[in-house]
């Protein structure tokens, strides 16, 4: 893998630009399960604690774009190790696996908030539709 820094990295990617694919079509199917979730709760007039499952998909969407944008696998960076091109994992030094760690641990409090959030507005949804 290349040593170089995708442009606006915050750290030295853990993983491999296949696996940037791979995480991102996660985040865009994730994002079209939760659409169809909120239309299909809508039209079905589920009850407001039914639709804080929204929450879900929305949250895995979130942490799987948030990967791709910071560059670090939050699942990896809890390892210690680094993805290559063939999702085979090599492990890494200590100074950048502690690196990796503290970027996921950001990716997963703006993941889990960003999913509370998109939870409440769904669940909002019942009281005003």
């Amino acid at each position: 893998m290349s040593e170089d820094l995708v442009m606006g990295a915050s750290c030295r990617p853990n993983f491999s630009g296949a696996g940037r694919r791979r995480r991102r079509n996660a985040a865009i199917a994730m994002s079209v399960v939760a659409v169809l979730m909120l239309v299909a709760f809508v039209v079905l007039d589920v009850s407001w604690p039914v639709r804080l499952l929204l929450g879900v998909p929305v949250g895995g969407a979130l942490i799987s774009e948030l990967q791709v944008r910071r560059n670090t696998c939050v699942a990896h960076a809890a390892t210690g190790v680094i993805e290559n091109e063939d999702f085979s994992t090599t492990k890494v030094e200590a100074e950048f696996a502690a690196a990796s760690r503290r970027v996921a641990a950001t990716i997963w409090r703006d993941g889990v908030i960003g999913a509370i959030a998109a939870a409440a507005l769904s669940a909002a949804t019942a009281f005003v539709v």
